[in-house]
C-alpha cells in the first residue's frame, strides 16, 4: 500500500504518529484520551487549562469535539513537546512553577486528571487554581480512592507494593478517601456540584462488613471505587443570609452578660439575638432588659435543660424566617469575625448542615478545648474529643467530624426540617451528639472551621467531667444515644460494659488479709475491709451518680435528673 504524504495528513493522523513513537520512550500513561473526564467537560467552554495534560490526548480528543482554546501544564518534557503540537500553550513545569503565569479569571474550566495527589501541597494549588477561573467556570478533578478495597485489601496482608501507575503510583505524595476529597475542595472555598466514581476491582466481603454499624458506611459506599470524579465551581455570591443566635441563660446572667457583649460586636450583620431564659430564679430577666433591651428575650417559666430551652429558641427562630440558627452556650466568648467564618463554610455546600468552631479554654486563652468529636472505635465507648489541650496553632483545615459540640453550632434550618429538633429525653448532654448522628444519617455533613474562633469557660454549668450532674447524664444518655444509632452488637456490648460498671462499685475485689494471721482472723478482717470499701465506693457521690443513672435509663426515666442528683451536686 502507498504510503500517504505527510502533508496530506490529518490531525488525528499526525497525533497518532506522533503519539505511537512517543510512547515507546514514555509509555502509554502519558496519552491515555480520559474519556470519562472529557464527557464533564462543559460543551460550552471556549478556554481550558489542562494541568497534567501529559502528551494531550484528552485535550486532543476535545478539540475535536467543540471550538476550544486549550492551554496545559506538564512536568515531564517529552510530553510536554508532544503536547505542544496539539495545544494552543504548554507550560513544561511544575504547576507551582507555572501559576504565576497563567492569567487569571480566564478558564471556563481547568481540569486536573490525577494530579492533585501528586503535590505536596494540593490545598494551596487549588485554591490558587480556583483564581483561574472565569465567572461561572468549573474545576473538573479525577483524584485515586485509597479505600478501594483491592488496595485495602492488600495492605491488610501486609503488602504496600507501589507500581508504575495506579492508586499507588510510586510518585503519588498524597492519598485521598471521599471524605478527604470533599475537604480538599471546601478548604478551597470551592462548592462542590458532584462527585462521581469510576469503578474497579473486587467487591468487598459481606462477611467483613458489620451490617448498620457507623464506621463501616464509607467501606459499603466505596470499597470498589477506583476513582473520584469532582466537579466544583466558587459558590455564587449571594446575599448574607439571616441567622438566629440562640442563647440559653439558666440561673448565669454574669457568664450571659458578658457572651452577649461579645455577640454584640460580631462583624456579621445579618443576625438577631434571642435570650432564652430556662426558668432562672435570680435577676436575670431583669438584668437582660435593663443592659440589652434590643435583644429578643423567650422566657420558658420552668427549667426545660438544653434540648428543651433550645428548642423552644429554635421553634421561635424558624417561626422568625431564619436561615440558619446558632445555638451558643452562654458561658462563652466569641472572636469578632467568628459568626462570617462559619456562615461562609456553612454555604458552601448544600450537603454541610452543621458547623463548629475551635474552641478555647476561657482561662487559657492559647490552648484548645475542642474542635468537635468523632465516634470511639469500638463505637460503643461513645465519641472523643479532638483537640484538648493542643496549641492555638493546631488544627488549621475545615475537617469532617461525627459531631460538632453543643457549645457552638450553626445549624441550616434544613436540618431541623428535615431531622426534627433536638430530643429533649436527653435533657443534658449528648443530645447535641445525638442531633449531629441524625443530621449525618440523612446526608449532611459536620465541619469544623478552624478560622472561627470561641474561647469556653470548660465546666462552668456541669461543674467538672467527674461532677455527679455531668457523670448521671452522661451515664444515663449515653445508652440512649446508643439505641438510636448502634447494632445491636454494639448495644450488647455497651450491655456488658455496664454490668463491668456494677460489678467495680457494689463488688470490689475481695483479698485475704495477712497471711501470718489465722485463717479465721483472715477470713474476718479481709470480709470486714470488704464491706467497708463496698460502703465507701455507695457513698462516693460519682459514684451514687452513675448508680442511679444507670437506674433511670433502664427504667425508662428521661429528662431532669431526680432532685437527689441536685443535692449531690450541691454538695461537692
Amino acid at each position: 500500500m502507498r504510503q500517504k504524504n505527510i502533508h496530506n495528513l490529518s490531525h488525528d493522523e499526525h497525533y497518532m504518529i506522533n503519539a505511537n513513537s512517543s510512547k515507546s520512550e514514555l509509555g502509554g500513561y502519558y496519552f491515555y484520551d480520559r474519556t470519562e473526564v472529557l464527557e464533564m467537560i462543559p460543551i460550552s467552554a471556549r478556554r481550558l487549562l489542562d494541568v497534567g495534560c501529559g502528551g494531550g490526548g484528552l485535550s486532543h480528543n476535545l478539540k475535536k469535539r467543540q471550538p476550544i482554546e486549550v492551554h496545559g501544564v506538564e512536568l515531564v518534557t517529552e510530553a510536554a513537546n508532544h503536547a505542544q503540537e496539539h495545544l494552543d500553550k504548554v507550560w513544561n513545569m511544575t504547576i507551582e512553577a507555572a501559576l504565576p503565569e497563567i492569567p487569571e479569571n480566564y478558564y471556563d474550566c481547568i481540569v486536573a486528571a490525577d494530579v492533585l495527589e501528586h503535590l505536596s501541597d494540593p490545598w494551596a494549588v487549588l485554591s490558587s487554581l480556583k483564581s483561574k477561573l472565569a465567572p461561572h467556570g468549573k474545576i473538573i478533578a479525577s483524584i485515586p480512592n485509597i479505600q478501594n478495597w483491592g488496595t485495602l485489601s492488600e495492605l491488610i496482608q501486609g503488602k504496600w507494593d507501589y507500581l508504575s501507575e495506579g492508586i499507588l503510583d510510586r510518585t503519588h505524595l498524597r492519598f485521598f478517601t471521599r471524605k478527604s476529597v470533599e475537604e480538599l475542595f471546601w478548604n478551597s472555598g470551592l462548592h462542590i456540584r458532584n462527585i462521581g466514581t469510576t469503578k474497579r476491582g473486587p467487591v468487598v466481603p459481606n462477611n467483613f462488613i458489620l451490617k448498620n454499624s457507623i464506621s463501616n458506611k464509607s467501606l459499603e459506599q466505596d470499597g470498589q471505587t477506583w476513582q473520584f470524579l469532582v466537579e466544583a465551581d466558587i459558590p455564587a455570591k449571594e446575599n448574607k443570609p439571616w441567622i438566629s443566635v440562640i442563647i440559653l441563660n439558666y440561673n448565669g446572667i454574669e457568664d450571659t452578660i458578658e457572651c452577649l457583649k461579645s455577640v454584640k460586636l460580631i462583624d456579621y450583620q445579618n443576625y438577631n439575638i434571642l435570650v432564652v431564659d430556662n426558668g432562672s430564679n435570680d435577676d436575670s430577666v431583669d438584668t437582660i432588659l435593663k443592659y440589652y433591651p434590643e435583644v429578643n428575650l423567650l422566657q420558658t417559666g420552668t427549667n426545660l435543660g438544653y434540648a428543651g430551652g433550645n428548642n423552644a429558641g429554635i421553634r421561635w427562630a424558624l417561626d422568625n424566617g431564619s436561615d440558619y440558627i446558632l445555638i451558643l452556650n452562654n458561658d462563652t466568648v466569641v472572636d469578632r469575625d467568628f459568626l462570617t467564618h462559619l456562615v461562609n463554610m456553612g454555604c458552601l455546600d448544600n450537603k454541610i448542615g452543621i458547623v463548629g468552631p475551635k474552641n478555647y479554654y476561657y482561662n487559657e486563652p492559647k490552648k484548645i478545648w475542642t474542635i468537635g468529636a468523632n465516634i470511639n472505635n469500638p463505637s460503643y465507648l461513645g465519641y472523643k474529643t479532638i483537640g484538648d489541650g493542643d496549641s492555638s496553632e493546631s488544627w488549621n483545615t475545615v475537617l469532617q467530624l461525627d459531631a460538632v459540640i453543643g457549645s457552638a453550632m450553626l445549624i441550616n434550618r434544613r436540618v431541623f426540617e428535615t431531622v426534627g429538633l433536638l430530643d429533649e429525653r436527653f435533657f443534658l448532654c449528648w443530645e447535641e451528639l445525638d442531633f449531629c448522628a441524625r443530621a449525618r444519617e440523612a446526608g449532611y455533613k459536620c465541619l469544623f472551621v478552624p478560622q472561627a474562633k470561641i474561647w469556653h469557660k470548660v465546666g462552668s454549668t456541669l461543674g467538672e467531667i467527674e461532677s455527679p450532674l455531668r457523670t448521671y447524664f452522661n451515664t444515663r444518655n449515653k445508652p440512649l444515644w446508643a439505641k438510636q444509632h448502634l447494632s445491636l452488637s454494639e448495644r450488647i456490648a455497651l450491655l456488658v460494659d455496664h454490668i463491668h460498671i456494677l460489678l467495680r462499685i457494689i463488688c470490689p475485689h475481695f483479698g485475704l488479709a495477712d497471711k501470718n494471721l489465722s485463717i479465721p482472723k483472715r477470713l474476718l478482717w479481709s470480709f470486714s475491709s470488704w464491706i467497708k470499701n463496698i460502703k465507701r465506693n455507695l457513698a462516693n457521690p460519682t459514684n451514687k451518680a452513675t448508680l442511679i443513672g444507670l437506674r433511670d435509663y433502664y427504667r425508662g426515666r428521661f429528662g431532669n435528673c431526680p432532685e437527689s442528683i441536685w443535692k449531690l451536686q450541691k454538695g461537692c
